[in-house]
């Protein structure tokens, strides 16, 4: 039965967990454990991170029918917008009748993908963390449905409390939402218009992941298939897939 876990079982099952959906999770946890809006549940095998109404499922070892069930009947009655699960569950959800669904990517970092004769900008060409509203009009550019609001409440909340960092090198930026476990996570890649074409994006990525890499981190990020070409240029290469389902009220507004 899947039900309300507490934060401390919670930390407890993500111990040394490196993978993407335990990742996010977690930071969510470290930003907002205790608050009303952040909530988590568990079954077996299964643990699901409730923001607001954006569901993070993890799911380990092989699921039986019965908590497939649970789950599918869990996402029918919580009244969620989207729920981000591993590519295996998502399946199985969709075979359940979960139609309305997106794939996306898990890609890893690697220096040895990058030609030597590459050129990668140093940390110190990087601006950290700069101000939130010059960082925005960046994101505007990338993620049309991106909200300001929304956006600067929880990366302000996550840079102040060290969870998150953002990072801006030219007219590129890109953010990492969780280093724990030795694991890093980065997300919101984004160029402004004018700035595209000159490499800034590619360079930024190749630097953070050369960066985290040389502290024995894991580097991922999750992507739409379409832009798989621009991450392999980056240093990335292919390390798994991911499947969103959407509930029924956003595919009828959408349809």
């Amino acid at each position: 039965m899947i039900t309300r876990v507490d934060q401390k079982t919670a930390e407890r099952l993500l111990a040394g967990a490196k993978d993407i959906f335990s990742l996010k999770i977690a930071s969510n946890m470290k930003a907002y454990g205790g608050y009303d809006f952040f909530t988590v549940y568990g079954g077996k095998g299964i643990l699901i991170g409730r923001y607001y109404d954006d569901l993070v499922i993890r799911t380990k070892g092989v699921i039986s029918e019965d908590t497939m069930e649970e789950l599918s009947l869990f996402l029918k009655v919580c009244g969620f917008k989207s729920a981000l699960t591993g590519i295996e569950t998502g399946k199985r959800l969709m075979a359940a009748g979960w139609s309305n669904t997106e794939e996306s990517l898990i890609y890893k970092f690697s220096s040895e993908l990058i030609p030597e004769n590459e050129e990668i900008p140093e940390m110190e060409e990087i601006n950290v963390n700069p101000a939130l509203d010059d960082v925005f009009p960046i994101l505007q550019d990338g993620f049309s449905g991106i909200k300001y609001d929304d956006w600067y409440t929880d990366i302000s909340h996550k840079t102040r409390h060290g969870i998150s960092s953002v990072y801006v090198y030219g007219g590129a930026s890109a953010t990492v939402m969780a280093d724990i476990n030795g694991s890093v996570f980065i997300s919101l890649v984004a160029t402004k218009s004018e700035s595209r074409g000159k490499g800034e994006a590619k360079k930024l990525l190749r630097r953070l992941g050369v960066f985290f890499e040389k502290q024995g981190k894991e580097v991922s990020i999750l992507c739409k298939p379409e832009l798989s070409p621009f991450y392999r240029k980056a240093g990335f290469y292919e390390g798994g897939k991911a499947i969103t389902v959407f509930s029924e009220k956003i595919k009828n507004n959408i349809s």
